[in-house]
């Protein structure tokens, strides 16, 4: 407000020193025409009217690019502290419908691009960016398309996923932009430095690309790693302590989020996120894939295995949505964490319920 009051000043000032220096001797000088020169008198006048309405249309676009580049700084600031929230990710669930909000402006939908990426996509050498889809998630391929202005949507032949690609070089400028300073993992970030260094078409980008090494997740890149490559779980069994009575057998349930991954290091990173530095309540393991040419790969997975844990991961979908299809499987396992917060999975009727939503899942 002080800001604002000081230009309206500064504008006033400016206006009343143009209109002395415009009407300064003149009055005093009407007086010395004669009737006979009343027609000059109306010309200068008019003359005078019209620099006046010159200078005033000046300062309007001064005082509207003023306002401009006001709402600008606010909508930067509104950034920062949408980046700088501290969530309360311990805190008990909320029964309350979720966030559905999808990434507002290009500094959320940077957090969120950059961990789809992270996830499943890649930039070819030859200048594109290739994301994978699952079959179900037209939608949100489509919805990527159009908030980046370029590309194509296809289904990939002989499987049962969709690819976005984009092939257009502003297009493909325009996300490196935005994910700049926000991927995670080195392997996609050696490939947009690839592309700056060595494709005619993107190797004008002048802004030093940098990568995000920062343990903060208080942002979206989570929610499109998830959504590119993590997954729900639920699984639902009798334990007892003693097997030979059955009587004694309780309901147990577990809820899980995995997420899939050929490098480790990033699943440390959010491990340590989810868990903190005890690590309890995250389990990282590897699997060996054999090929039949004798080779073999590698990948590691991140499962939670406490309540708690998950917990801290439905708060976090509550406040940074996921966009793909599996916030529909999401939807049902946090209904089933509701039960479980109530402890009303102990009941017959509520392990029933989410026995349901187990099978819901499927679909």
């Amino acid at each position: 407000k002080r800001i604002i009051g000081l230009v309206a000043f500064i504008a006033g000032f400016i206006l009343c020193m143009k209109l002395m220096q415009l009407y300064a001797g003149k009055i005093l000088k009407l007086y010395k025409y004669s009737i006979q020169n009343y027609r000059d008198i109306v010309t200068n006048l008019y003359r005078w009217d019209n620099q006046q309405i010159i200078i005033l249309n000046e300062l309007k676009v001064i005082i509207s690019l003023f306002f401009m580049e006001v709402r600008l700084l606010n909508m930067r600031i509104s950034e920062t502290l949408c980046c700088s929230v501290n969530i309360d990710y311990d805190r008990p669930l909320s029964v309350h419908s979720l966030n559905s909000k999808k990434p507002l402006n290009d500094l959320e939908l940077g957090h969120y691009l950059a961990g789809l990426i992270d996830g499943d996509g890649h930039f070819s050498k030859i200048g594109q960016l290739v994301i994978a889809y699952d079959e179900k998630d037209d939608s949100a391929a489509y919805w990527l398309k159009t908030q980046i202005g370029y590309g194509t949507v296809s289904k990939i032949k002989n499987k049962k996923a969709l690819k976005y690609v984009l092939s257009h070089s502003e297009g493909v400028k325009k996300v490196i932009h935005l994910i700049n300073g926000k991927l995670r993992t080195v392997t996609k970030f050696n490939q947009v430095q690839y592309l700056l260094n060595s494709h005619k078409l993107i190797s004008n980008y002048s802004q030093p690309f940098t990568m995000n090494t920062s343990t903060d997740f208080n942002n979206h890149w989570l929610a499109g790693f998830i959504d590119s490559d993590g997954s729900f779980q639920i699984k639902t069994l009798m334990s007892s302590n003693n097997p030979n009575c059955s009587r004694s057998k309780k309901p147990e349930v577990r809820l899980k989020l995995q997420i899939a991954q050929k490098q480790r290091d990033i699943l440390d990173t959010i491990r340590l996120f989810l868990a903190g530095p005890t690590n309890k309540g995250v389990y990282i393991g590897e699997r060996v894939h054999k090929y039949k040419n004798g080779s073999e790969l590698t990948t590691y997975y991140l499962e939670t295995t406490s309540f708690s844990v998950f917990k801290r991961v439905a708060n976090y979908i509550d406040h940074y949505p996921l966009i793909s299809y599996k916030r529909l499987k999401y939807m049902w396992i946090r209904k089933a964490y509701l039960i479980v917060q109530s402890k009303d999975h102990i009941n017959p009727e509520g392990f029933k319920k989410i026995q349901k939503f187990k099978e819901k899942m499927k679909y």
